[in-house]
């Protein structure tokens, strides 16, 4: 059935309507190979087995456009950028594939951008969708049934690495049984929050790091007030957050969700109730105590008043920038924002803890099989297949057994420069739901004596190399920020050792347990929800409505559809999961 939302916008969308071409085939002149400033390697030139006849017959492309959402932390080397690096090249040297990028953007400029696309039915050939779009374009009939090209082209690693859970995410991205797009996994694990602190300021002004919610409030209360960095200026914040509160990828740093865990409620999730019916966590009464003294925070300064206007861009910019010395977040953020402040200020350290409770209960931090995206091509698309080709590439580079030392270097982190080639490549996709756990314990074994560097993965083994390195030279943040930064994610002090195994080991974890497709009444009903819910959380905490305006939302958010979609999650629940 198609969707109402989307021929909607093709209604109200520009007269004049153009679809992007697909699979042209040009001939190109040939260029420097090595414009990014980037040292070729032998792993560029290897054959793939993703369709290596596809530069056949002389030296033509196969050009597709992209519309590509990205990180918003991408470094490049020399005069590379997102058209010309080594993951671009080797798609041309190896798949005879060139992408042109009809959009690169980051956070909310992707969003505005991928809506005006929408509207105006200008999609390009292979793009980066939200569940919600996805879903609706699927059933639009305007994305490419790509099962037959996930069949022939999709290589075993890159099956091995999609179908580690048995298939259930691939699913997802399926009507009728018909493939429309591959699923961005992510590990279950990887989707809790994590309390992240600028231990230099606790120990600046003689803290500890919380352990109650009453213990949070002065910390950030100190963060705010105390001068924590000593530079006698006003210009530091008890706790960074950003403005989505109602998100479906996490919306890290700066994510309400640890917080709200506090309260035993969470934004988004679904979760089983004592009867054993899946509710709808957003409209628990734990939601309005903790709004209550989000609002609270708010009117003693805590919090910064411009974070309804800060998406995580610019909340990662304030804490490169030295100006938050606290939020919640997932376990990579020493990836982002910590470790440019650790570029900026050598000074400055970083660690992850529990989150807090405000009451006598445990504080249980929400996990989610969390797909942040689809990766899909246009319906009008001649080689829908160049999608799945190019996403073999990363799984030959970075995740097959193997990859070379040499291999990682030049397709994964620089250990030179620190900056993350991976960040480049198109349809990256981990087997993330294995990789953490693996590699943290192939890492720590190593480190204890108990395996060779030999025995283990060639990523894990480079991970451990840095770490050790870092360990052995005095673990100096200034002349090493990646090895703080390797050490702090997977490392002896890392997330996955001090916080996330000591939730899984003590059944701190909860688990949300809806992911599929949205359900009928979510594709009409659920953005105005979302919408009305986001609205209502802001203006309780900025004070412009009451906490008790709280219950209204709820009564209207049943009324307004949001018991029809509780019904349906249900039925999905029952359905796929039985009793």
């Amino acid at each position: 059935m198609k969707s109402k939302k989307i021929l909607a916008l093709l209604l109200t969308g520009a007269m004049v309507m153009s679809v992007a071409a697909c699979g042209k085939n040009e001939q190109t002149s040939g260029g420097d190979s090595n414009a990014g400033g980037q040292e070729e390697t032998g792993a560029q030139t290897a054959e793939t087995e993703s369709g290596s006849d596809s530069n056949a017959g002389g030296g033509g492309l196969t050009e597709v456009t992209y519309m590509h959402k990205l990180n918003g932390t991408e470094k490049y080397v020399g005069n590379g950028d997102i058209n010309n690096n080594v993951y671009t090249r080797c798609y041309e040297d190896e798949l005879g594939i060139k992408l042109n990028f009809t959009v690169a953007a980051a956070g909310d400029d992707y969003t505005q951008k991928l809506t005006m696309a929408i509207a105006s039915n200008d999609l390009p050939d292979l793009m980066d969708l939200p569940a919600e779009e996805f879903s609706e374009l699927a059933n639009a009939g305007m994305l490419a049934d790509i099962t037959d090209s996930y069949d022939t082209y999709a290589s075993d690693l890159l099956k091995q690495t999609i179908e580690v859970d048995g298939g259930i995410q691939l699913a997802s991205a399926k009507v009728d049984g018909r493939l429309y797009g591959i699923p961005q996994l992510s590990a279950a694990d990887g989707t809790c929050d994590l309390l992240w602190i600028r231990t230099d300021w606790l120990e600046n002004l003689g803290l500890k790091a919380p352990t109650t919610m009453d213990e949070l409030i002065e910390v950030a209360r100190a963060f705010r007030y105390d001068d924590p960095d000593g530079n006698g200026v006003d210009d530091t914040w008890g706790i960074g957050f950003q403005k989505d509160i109602v998100t479906e990828d996490g919306a890290s740093p700066g994510s309400f969700e640890g917080f709200f865990a506090a309260y035993g409620a969470y934004a988004r999730a679904w979760v089983k109730d004592e009867s054993g019916k899946v509710t709808y966590s957003g409209i628990n009464e734990g939601m309005k105590d903790a709004l209550a003294q989000l609002n609270q925070m708010y009117q003693d300064g805590l919090i910064d008043p411009e974070f309804g206007v800060k998406d995580t861009v610019k909340l990662s910019e304030d804490i490169a920038a030295g100006k938050v010395g606290m939020f919640y977040g997932l376990e990579g953020m020493p990836w982002g924002a910590c470790k440019s402040n650790i570029e900026n200020n050598p000074d400055a350290d970083w660690q992850c803890y529990p989150i807090v409770s405000a009451t006598s209960e445990p504080a249980k931090p929400i996990t989610y099989v969390r797909i942040s995206r689809y990766y899909a091509a246009n319906a009008n698309c001649e080689n829908p297949e160049a999608l799945i080709k190019i996403a073999n590439v990363f799984q030959d580079k970075i995740n097959s057994l193997e990859s070379t030392e040499e291999t990682l270097n030049t397709f994964g982190v620089d250990p030179a420069t620190g900056i993350n080639f991976a960040e480049y490549a198109a349809f990256a996709m981990d087997p993330a739901i294995q990789k953490c756990n693996t590699y943290y314990a192939e890492i720590k074994s190593t480190l204890e004596g108990e395996t060779t560097v030999e025995e283990i993965h060639p990523e894990a083994a480079r991970y451990y190399k840095v770490i050790k390195n870092f360990i052995d030279n005095g673990m100096d943040k200034g002349q090493d920020s990646l090895g703080w930064n390797y050490y702090k994610f997977i490392g002896p002090e890392g997330s996955w050792n001090t916080i996330i195994n000591d939730y899984k080991a003590n059944d701190k974890l909860v688990q949300s347990v809806f992911f599929g497709a949205p359900t009928p009444t979510m594709s009409t009903n659920l953005s105005a929800l979302n919408k009305m819910q986001a609205e209502t959380c802001v203006n309780i905490i900025m004070g412009s409505q009451p906490a008790d305006s709280f219950d209204e939302f709820v009564s209207n958010w049943k009324s307004l559809g949001g018991d029809t979609i509780t019904e349906e999650v249900n039925e999905w629940y029952n359905t796929t999961f039985g009793n």
